[in-house]
């Protein structure tokens, strides 16, 4: 291979990126082409074909991975390719088929799967449908990045033969760590050497997670590092030839790569550090940054869907920045050197982590700096040490007791996170182009620290101007399966009010969490960072269940619930609210509430009531001439009182009452109303077959659209010109 190819393997990465770029609907970047173009004219045309392969490349590999259909499978028999995680609740695994690759869910301990086995299956295997929620984790998306065309749920299964296979190794020795070592001990062993990481406590993953220093637990080149030297010093100290140790630490190298799982991260990190002993013993010649573009090369002529995976994204980024930044650390004296790679990978991560998480912890440089050393330098030789001494495994739990310790005192004083919503891709590029031109500012001899700073301060106006301005009011009814949840926003984050927050109790009576995967998640998205009123129409637990989630996760300001509630979740909430300084309304009939361009009016009759159902609070609610009617769970007899009470009352979009249910919505209500459009929240397959034949035949009878959740996931009304317009998470 020639000096100038080897000079442009760079050249190939960055185009396959730009086209993927503009794939994906970034056309910033098609002005930086016609650019190349003018200025080289004769190798414009072979990048430009290139890119053009890599897409096609990409678009071939996804139709082969997924034939688009949505008609469920039988599958008889499959193989388990890969085990996701393990625990006493249920397992998960990646598992192949006649019909293609799917995901399974084993909601079992027993048998303990292992990969190479085949299981029975004799079951429906299901299309993955897009995130119910605005914002939420797409699913979906996931399986289509790892190749996998839907899911499989079982409750029970049996091993019906074996077959060799290389990641079965992992596993085994994960099984092995756990029988011969304390629990945490094993735990940590299988995190940081195996990339296991099922024995991890939720709320320590949490902890890790808030501080920004999670990626400890993906298995990559610290380890590497850390592996290499240790074995280099061994080899060294034995007298082995430095040709027979190069060998050896190749081989090594690709037993730790499988025994690890082989995620994009620690294949990155693996395979160039075997290409670096082969470049310096075969006299190759390349530098770093052909080390780097080669495996990239291979890794997505093999895996061309990695690409979008975040391990993928992360660990090829964040080498990239580090590898062309060599010639500033240079520069920089050896005793601030361990303050300036932090700062380098905090920087170089912010577009992308706030492009995936919505979110950034700003104390998180300062976490990896005072507790990213305690790993490296202490806790991972140690464990290493550990699985060659096995008895100091009594003083390593100790440690890693004193470290979790550390990490949950650390999350309190080390969490000031910084929300920002979902940002365009576009957005990400740019700000990505502005940090490269900070770091190439900072190259040169004389900083120009004006300039700098006047860029960073253009990266915060971009970040925030996109959280604020958004000039449109809307009304999302988030998909929270049955129970109810509504988010009212102004432009400009001028008020933000959330009805009601969903709660989900299983068949046996357990209480099953959704705020994660429901409101978090879209309230992160939007950019909100506080919530002017909290409403809780009544305590039912499927309108109430998250909201202490809520409470304690965003800023609030006001907590509104009826006056007359004897309900004890609301009682528990209220406890919750006066301790974190909410205050707490409870509105008479006709009182009205201002918040932005929000006006509420609440309109349940004062009469005392006898069941928690009638006590709801009722709203009507005007949003730039567009107005809503909230009903809560009020019977039929509740609506005829309103009516009496209030009888020119109408609304342009009624939430149906009690999810749809015959006690409610009646027919002289309804009639009264004229809605334009009735929007239903109610669970996919409930138990109790919301909504009821009876309500659908009115609004058949009376000509009203509907929208529900279980069909369309969550619904969102925007308000432009005075006119509502719809968006559903799950289009038809």
């Amino acid at each position: 291979m020639n000096f100038k190819l080897r000079q442009h393997l760079i050249y190939f990465v960055l185009i396959i990126i730009v086209a993927l770029f503009i794939k994906e609907g970034v056309f910033l970047l098609l002005p930086v082409c016609f650019v190349y173009l003018k200025r080289f004219p004769k190798t414009y045309w072979i990048y430009f074909l290139l890119g053009g392969i890599a897409v096609i490349y990409m678009e071939v590999a996804g139709i082969q991975s997924l034939d688009g259909s949505t008609e469920p499978l039988h599958i008889e028999h499959a193989k388990v390719i890969e085990v996701k995680k393990q625990d006493s609740n249920k397992q998960t695994a990646k598992i192949w088929t006649k019909s293609g690759y799917f995901y399974l869910t084993l909601q079992a301990e027993q048998p303990r799967l292992l990969p190479g086995d085949w299981i029975e299956v004799n079951q429906e295997a299901s299309m993955a449908e897009p995130p119910r929620v605005f914002h939420g984790f797409d699913f979906k998306n996931y399986l289509y990045t790892n190749g996998m065309r839907g899911t499989v749920y079982l409750n029970q299964t049996r091993v019906i033969d074996h077959e060799w296979s290389a990641r079965q190794y992992q596993r085994q020795v994960a099984n092995w760590v756990e029988e011969h070592y304390p629990t945490r001990t094993a735990t940590y062993i299988q995190a940081w050497f195996l990339g296991v990481r099922d024995g991890l406590d939720e709320a320590m993953s949490e902890g890790y997670s808030n501080l920004g220093i999670i990626h400890l637990f993906a298995v990559s080149g610290l380890h590497v590092g850390l592996l290499i030297g240790i074995v280099g010093y061994m080899f060294k100290r034995v007298g082995i030839v430095m040709e027979l140790a190069d060998s050896l630490i190749i081989i090594l190298l690709v037993g730790f790569m499988i025994l690890s799982g082989a995620s994009p991260s620690i294949v990155r990190a693996g395979g160039m550090a075997i290409l670096a002993r082969l470049n310096q013993r075969m006299g190759w010649g390349f530098s770093s940054l052909d080390l780097f573009s080669l495996i990239f090369l291979i890794n997505f002529i093999l895996f061309p869907l990695q690409v979008y995976q975040t391990g993928f994204i992360y660990s090829y980024w964040l080498t990239f920045c580090l590898i062309v930044s060599q010639s500033m650390m240079k520069r920089i004296s050896g005793k601030f050197i361990f303050l300036f790679v932090p700062l380098i990978a905090q920087l170089a991560v912010l577009p992308i982590q706030l492009f995936l998480s919505y979110e950034i912890n700003l104390a998180g440089y300062v976490a990896n700096l005072c507790l990213v050393p305690i790993v490296s330098s202490l806790l991972i030789p140690l464990l290493l040490l550990t699985l060659w001494i096995p008895p100091l495994a009594t003083i390593i739990e100790y440690l890693l007791t004193l470290f979790e310790k550390i990490i949950l005192i650390s999350e309190q004083f080390l969490k000031f996170n910084w929300i920002i919503g979902q940002l365009h891709l576009t957005s990400v590029v740019f700000i990505i182009i502005l940090l490269v031109l900070v770091a190439w500012l900072l190259e040169k001899p004389r900083v120009k620290r004006k300039s700098v700073c006047l860029i960073l301060l253009g990266v915060v106006l971009i970040l925030e101007g996109e959280r604020i301005l958004k000039t449109d009011s809307q009304v999302t009814f988030v998909d929270v399966g049955q129970g109810d949840s509504m988010v009212m926003q102004s432009p400009f984050q001028m008020c933000t009010t959330v009805i009601d927050t969903g709660g989900k109790v299983s068949f046996t009576g357990e209480k099953i969490a959704l705020f994660e995967r429901t409101l978090e998640p879209y309230l992160l998205g939007e950019g909100v960072r506080q919530i002017d009123y909290l409403i809780l129409t009544h305590g039912d637990f499927d309108h109430v269940g998250e909201a202490i989630s809520l409470l304690e996760r965003f800023e609030v300001k006001y907590l509104v619930i009826p006056k007359n509630t004897t309900s004890d979740h609301l009682r528990e909430i209220t406890q919750v609210a006066k301790r974190l300084g909410v205050l707490l309304l409870s509105p008479e009939q006709g009182e009205k509430v201002r918040c932005g361009n929000q006006e509420i009016t609440f309109l349940q009759p004062d009469t005392p009531k006898d069941n928690e159902n009638d006590k709801s609070l009722v709203m009507k609610v005007t949003l730039d001439q567009v107005t809503f009617l909230f009903t809560g769970d009020v019977s039929a007899q509740v609506e005829a009182e309103i009516l009496r009470q209030y009888p020119n009352l109408r609304a342009d979009i009624y939430k149906a009452a009690h999810h749809g249910s015959k006690t409610s919505n009646s027919h002289a209500f309804l009639t009264r109303l004229q809605p334009q459009l009735t929007i239903i929240s109610s669970g996919k397959n409930n138990r109790y077959r919301h909504p009821s034949s009876e309500v659908l035949e009115t609004h058949k009878q009376l000509e009203i659209p509907m929208l529900n959740t279980q069909d369309h996931g969550s619904i969102q009304v925007k308000i432009r010109s005075g006119r509502p317009n719809l968006h559903t998470a799950i289009r038809e």
